[in-house]
């Protein structure tokens, strides 16, 4: 495989944070989907939802201030803007009280402590906390060499783009997407992650100065398949799992008509 060094040069943003990447015809840039939101529009988030709810109850109960910020709204018949706003933050403050974020931080961190791994880093060296996971990370992919890390990707044909965490080769000579995911239970929702990974493996590796420099189904990765990293933080357990990109691919094209389906305004007003 070839490797293309890329710029230092930082992805261009628009104000929602979306990449504005360059036709690939040439021209003015426009705002490409983030893979990662593409993916999860056909999420169902009724679990997610439960989870922040009890979460903001949680944290409601261990501040008193917080119910009483609530209470002191409660019996308004009407809440406008700057009540609404309040109440939000009262969330965001009840979700901090019960450390919602606490699991994202780890898993963040372990996800970095990972690429150190592959770069012969020695283990004992991190934080004791999550050496199991790391140890455990190193032993799953023995025989498995990494080629990139962290590289920036447009996917033309549907106006995605976002950095893959891996491109690995696999004892058998495959080149393929990886995805590290550090949360307890990805391998049962596996479906946005094989999303993710259909839409890099068929893009291009792409820098903010040169413009596309690698087109990675051309390089040799494997379109059809890709690799789940699962390493749940504090488990000391590393499975791998193979993801079928094809079924990834369709969701995402599916994704797309979805995505252009809900700009349209199927309403208007009846007018006998």
């Amino acid at each position: 495989m070839t490797t293309f060094v890329a710029t230092d040069a930082p992805i261009q943003r628009d104000r929602w944070g979306r990449p504005l990447i360059e036709p690939i015809d040439g021209g003015k840039v426009i705002a490409y989907t983030r893979v990662s939101t593409l993916a999860k529009a056909l999420d169902d988030k009724t679990a997610l939802t439960k989870w922040k709810q009890r979460q903001t109850v949680l944290g409601i109960a261990t501040r008193p201030d917080l119910i009483m910020l609530a209470q002191a709204l409660s019996n308004k018949k009407e809440l406008d803007n700057d009540d609404k706003k309040r109440l939000d933050e009262v969330c965001e403050s009840a979700m901090d009280a019960s450390q919602s974020d606490s699991a994202a931080n780890k898993g963040t961190a372990v996800h970095a402590l990972t690429e150190q791994v592959d770069q012969g880093v020695d283990i004992d060296t991190m934080p004791e906390l999550v050496r199991g996971d790391l140890l455990a990370y190193r032993a799953a992919m023995a025989g498995i060499t990494v080629l990139e890390t962290e590289r920036f990707v447009v996917v033309d044909e549907v106006e995605a783009a976002g950095t893959f965490d891996r491109l690995v080769r696999l004892p058998d000579g495959r080149m393929v997407i990886a995805d590290v995911k550090t949360g307890l239970h990805e391998p049962k929702y596996p479906h946005g992650a094989a999303t993710q990974m259909a839409m890099y493996a068929r893009g291009h590796l792409y820098d903010a100065k040169a413009g596309r420099i690698g087109h990675l189904p051309s390089m040799g990765v494997d379109t059809s398949v890709g690799l789940l990293i699962h390493m749940p933080v504090g488990k000391g357990i590393c499975d791998l799992y193979e993801m079928d990109l094809n079924v990834g691919w369709g969701l995402a094209q599916v994704s797309v008509a979805v995505k252009k389906a809900f700009k349209g305004k199927p309403i208007q007003k009846y007018q006998p």
